[in-house]
């Protein structure tokens, strides 16, 4: 799934990946949970907000940083490419039309608007879920091999600077959930010395109060 030889090391990419697919899982059942609750509705809505600008800044990464760079240096599968393309289409297309009828739903809890925006992403998952697999099976390997690391760097430096400073140590504890202790301290290598000692002194606290609240 990544590299772990003498090129650029790919794995922040598959925790990201990871944050994706379960935060995009869950939200059906969040939205189905908040029917005509309007107090949760604005806890899930704030939440869904922030995981569809995650997902497009991802997106827009991709679409300006790394696909470019493949098809200038790498001999690629035009099919694949033509697939991935696609696929940041459709997920892209559906990301827009949740977030129109979001801020409506998150003030009114409207039951039909919440039931649209789950069969919406359920809709959507299985393209969400083919594309990250074969982004990881097919695409990293190359990644690995193509980019420099001040290239991958400007990559990571893209998704962070579209989140705003006051939520940084929440989107770590996003992607921090699921590695094992190796991914953890991998991952937290790249990560600023201060930005880590406020995660553990702060950051992890608050990651988990606020995804008690919001999974029930």
């Amino acid at each position: 799934m990544s590299s772990t030889g003498s090129g650029v090391d790919t794995h922040e990419m598959v925790l990201i990946h990871r944050v994706i697919r379960r935060e995009f899982g869950q939200l059906p059942r969040l939205f189905r949970s908040a029917a005509g609750d309007r107090a949760r509705s604005k806890v899930i809505g704030a939440h869904a907000r922030e995981m569809l600008d995650f997902l497009h800044t991802h997106h827009t990464g991709e679409d300006e940083l790394l696909f470019p760079l493949l098809r200038q240096r790498a001999v690629l599968d035009p099919e694949l490419m033509d697939r991935m393309d696609a696929q940041h289409a459709q997920v892209d297309a559906a990301v827009t039309a949740l977030g129109a009828d979001l801020p409506a739903w998150t003030a009114s809890a409207d039951a039909a608007v919440g039931e649209r925006m789950a069969a919406l992403i359920d809709a959507t998952m299985p393209t969400l879920i083919d594309h990250l697999a074969e982004e990881e099976r097919k695409l990293l390997p190359i990644v690995s091999v193509t980019l420099t690391q001040s290239e991958w760097d400007a990559l990571g430096k893209h998704g962070m600077s579209a989140i705003p400073v006051t939520r940084r140590l929440v989107i770590l504890g996003h992607i921090a959930e699921e590695t094992d202790d190796a991914e953890r301290q991998r991952f937290m290598q790249v990560v600023p010395a201060p930005a880590r000692l406020a995660y553990k002194l702060i950051g992890h606290r608050q990651f988990t109060r606020e995804t008690t609240v919001i999974r029930g």
